[in-house]
């Protein structure tokens, strides 16, 4: 599901079958309970996906076999001795929403038998072809690698991993391959699925642990984002959410309002994840949170201010648009919010930011987050055109 923007103009100057489509999905209760996050390693020191983590020897086996049958394009998979329909229905759900790279599997899962000894799989794509797409999947994955510094952390590596896809993807419902990785980093076109998809791509070949997550929106549209691990904590990520529809043309906006999140300030509120993935891991950190790892975390409407400031006027001289802080609180946010623009002192800021350094700057667009506390504004120049 993708969140569409309406923009505030501020004159300042002048006065996000199973996920496909984003559609309502089934839940199947699982009754997982929640690990510590030391806990998805092998003896030989393999990351173990939470998910897998969490499912019984006899579905690891189910799982197990549907992911060999994928992985080598076989027609079928064999049970012996059978096993439930709702047991492959689950299954098959899982590995379908979490082996992303067979992404040549299809979400079209179909068994009218109670027992099931024999199930088809069905693909989208012939091998020849899906192996073909695997090429150009995996050249676009290591071109984007390729492009990080060496020295860069895991916290870098997401950061950008998610920034690359909001600026170089489309979200759409009717382009092909929209539901996965290919589609968003060959093709360039995606929706929620997709996007997890390819942070998960992006995130396995740089060796970051991750997982997707599912479930619905708070309207009970379908959703997938992402659960990453990055210097022992979980975290959550949302590409769709933060590259949303603008009612303007602006290729490089970013938001970064979704990007490494606590569990308890969506879940519930924005995200409500299945019961097959929620629990598995505890995303209660704000250390790697992307506003306080990049030191525009504020807790007060002053502190804020003078930061907003400073981003407007170097975006000023640079000829960028972008500028966004965060909030600690809810006080804090509502006061700098006030501030900022119910008493017009960003009129005043981007007027002095002008009239010093020779900007400019024409008005602003304004994008707040309330429930995430995040002011994210967009400059617009006297170059551009009216709208």
């Amino acid at each position: 599901m993708k969140r569409r923007i309406s923009a505030v103009v501020l004159c300042a100057v002048l006065a996000a079958a199973f996920l496909s489509s984003c559609r309502r999905v089934a839940e199947v209760p699982s009754g997982t309970e929640a690990k510590t996050n030391d806990n998805y390693y092998s003896e030989s020191g393999d990351f173990v996906s939470p998910v897998y983590a969490s499912l019984s020897e006899e579905e690891q086996a189910v799982y197990d076999k549907i992911k060999t049958a994928v992985s080598s394009f076989r027609d079928t998979v064999s049970f012996d001795p059978p096993i439930s329909r709702d047991t492959a229905g689950k299954i098959y759900r899982l590995v379908y929403s979490q082996e992303r790279s067979y992404f040549w599997l299809s979400n079209l899962f179909y068994a009218p038998e109670s027992e099931i000894s024999v199930l088809r799989l069905h693909y989208l794509y012939e091998k020849e072809d899906a192996e073909i797409k695997r090429a150009e999947l995996d050249l676009a994955a290591s071109t984007i690698l390729g492009e990080l510094p060496e020295n860069a952390s895991d916290f870098d590596k997401i950061v950008y991993f998610h920034d690359k896809i909001a600026t170089t993807c489309t979200f759409s419902n009717t382009a092909e391959h929209v539901n996965s990785a290919y589609g968003v980093l060959v093709t360039g076109f995606g929706q929620c699925e997709g996007y997890a998809a390819a942070m998960t791509a992006l995130c396995d070949k740089a060796g970051i642990p991750n997982y997707t997550a599912f479930g619905e929106t708070a309207e009970g549209v379908s959703h997938a984002w992402n659960k990453v691990l990055a210097d022992g904590n979980w975290y959550n990520v949302d590409c769709t959410w933060d590259d949303p529809i603008l009612n303007r043309n602006d290729p490089g906006f970013v938001r970064h309002d979704y990007l490494m999140v606590k569990d308890s300030e969506i879940e519930g509120k924005t995200h409500f994840p299945s019961e097959l993935c929620k629990g598995l891991t505890s995303c209660e950190s704000g250390d790697l949170n992307y506003f306080k790892g990049k030191d525009i975390l504020f807790d007060t409407a002053a502190e804020a201010t003078e930061a907003l400031t400073a981003q407007i006027k170097s975006a000023g001289l640079a000829g960028k648009r972008e500028a966004e802080i965060r909030l600690s609180s809810e006080s804090a946010y509502f006061a700098a919010m006030a501030r900022l623009f119910d008493s017009g002192e960003l009129k005043n800021i981007i007027e002095d930011i002008n009239g010093s350094c020779g900007t400019r700057i024409r008005s602003a667009y304004k994008h707040n987050n309330d429930d995430m506390h995040i002011i994210h504004i967009s400059l617009i120049y006297e170059s551009d055109p009216e709208e």
